[in-house]
């Protein structure tokens, strides 16, 4: 008997996205699907015990962003621990931004990040966490067929926020950390990641915090490490603003969507068209028209982002700053084309050199979807989940 798989919805539009595009896959390959939207409050939770009480069925959680984690039965049991079901937790975002949920999660979890630095920061930092392995984010595709280049209104779409102006609720109070200069290890840690954005920022954090305590045990780095994560946004949004910002002001002509860029000192430029915040969903008919996508990481070093995925199912030209994953998996000017945090400044005459030579650009574009399309769909990451771990 196929497994049911358990997912769950109602909660973030983007997560929404990738959990029908899995559900739709592990349906093909024959399994089983149960969704608990969470809007549904206790009558979800009614539905799916019901569920579980039917007898001979097996079942599999697969969620992202630890959802569902700590649901209980009415004795207080956790749910995935009291009947035994595998809890697939697909983390898109850094595990230092979950500090509690994965603190707490069920003994049958298993969790599957989208960047190798992430697999080994649970692997140190979360050993009540079994298994844990690498997936790569995904992309969606809307439609078979893709508007040449040359017929596409955008010249260059930015779809993402700039998250310095969405984190003022994670900065701790600085001048509360008992064994260094809170105000100063913020300083000299964000112009570290500045000056070296090869590096994470836990990386970064560690090496400061070592250089002026050295007897900090590895849970008390750990507790400091999620208190300054902020900064991994900070490095995040000035390398972001910057890549548009060069663009701008070269005469490139940029449009973003997202929190943030309406509100830059140079957000009045005629090159910048703002277009607010939309649903995810909204976001892939935009790649649809647009030549170029343009994509920064969240400090990824070692991983990808599903910008980078959709652009190239929507038949873009994708421009990406580089990973170690992504420098295995493509190779630059082929599929995509990938430049350096440290060398940004050169990206506006590489931007310009696409635009100059669009039958190159076209044929960069052309290879990109063709590589999506055979390798980094949900399609392809729900045959690689069933082949490794259910």
């Amino acid at each position: 008997m196929k497994k049911t798989m358990i997912y769950f919805k109602g909660i973030y539009d983007t997560l929404d996205l990738f959990t029908e595009q899995l559900k739709v896959a592990f349906e093909a390959m024959g399994f089983l699907s149960f969704v608990y939207d969470a809007r549904l409050a206790d009558a979800g939770k009614a539905a799916l015990l019901e569920q579980l009480e039917q007898p001979g069925r097996e079942f599999v959680c697969v969620t992202f962003n630890n959802l569902g984690y700590n649901l209980a039965l009415p004795d207080g049991r956790n749910i995935w621990d009291a009947y035994g079901i595998p809890y697939l937790n697909i983390l898109m975002d850094h595990p230092f931004h979950f500090g509690t949920p994965l603190k707490g999660a069920p003994s049958t979890a298993f969790v599957l990040c989208t960047d190798y630095n992430h697999v080994k920061y649970i692997r140190r930092f979360h050993k009540n966490i079994a298994k844990t392995d690498f997936l790569p984010h995904a992309g969606v595709e809307l439609g078979s067929r893709h508007k040449p280049l040359r017929e596409r209104s955008m010249d260059v779409l930015y779809a993402g926020a700039l998250p310095v102006y969405t984190v003022d609720k994670m900065i701790p109070d600085l001048n509360a950390i008992p064994e260094v200069n809170g105000q100063e290890m913020m300083q000299e840690v964000f112009g570290e990641l500045v000056r070296h954005p090869g590096k994470t920022t836990e990386q970064a954090l560690e090496e400061y915090i070592r250089s002026q305590r050295n007897d900090i045990s590895d849970e008390r780095l750990q507790e400091l490490i999620v208190q300054m994560r902020f900064l991994d946004s900070y490095a995040t949004s000035f390398f972001r603003e910057q890549a548009v910002r060069l663009l701008v002001e070269s005469g490139i002509s940029v449009t973003a969507y997202g929190v943030g860029w309406n509100q830059c000192a140079w957000s009045d430029s005629p090159y910048l068209t703002y277009g607010g915040k939309v649903a995810a969903s909204e976001i892939l008919p935009l790649m649809n028209d647009a030549k170029l996508v343009l994509n920064t990481m969240t400090w990824f070093k070692a991983g990808a982002h599903d910008r980078i995925f959709n652009g190239m199912l929507a038949g873009a030209a994708v421009v990406t700053d580089a990973s170690s994953y992504l420098k295995r998996e493509f190779a630059d000017g082929r599929e995509l084309l990938m430049f350096e945090l440290d060398d940004i400044r050169t990206l506006p005459e590489r931007v310009f050199d696409l635009f100059g030579h669009l039958d190159k650009a076209q044929q960069m574009a052309d290879e990109g979807h063709r590589a999506a399309r055979e390798h980094h769909t949900w399609k392809s990451r729900a045959e690689y989940i069933a082949e490794c771990w259910l």
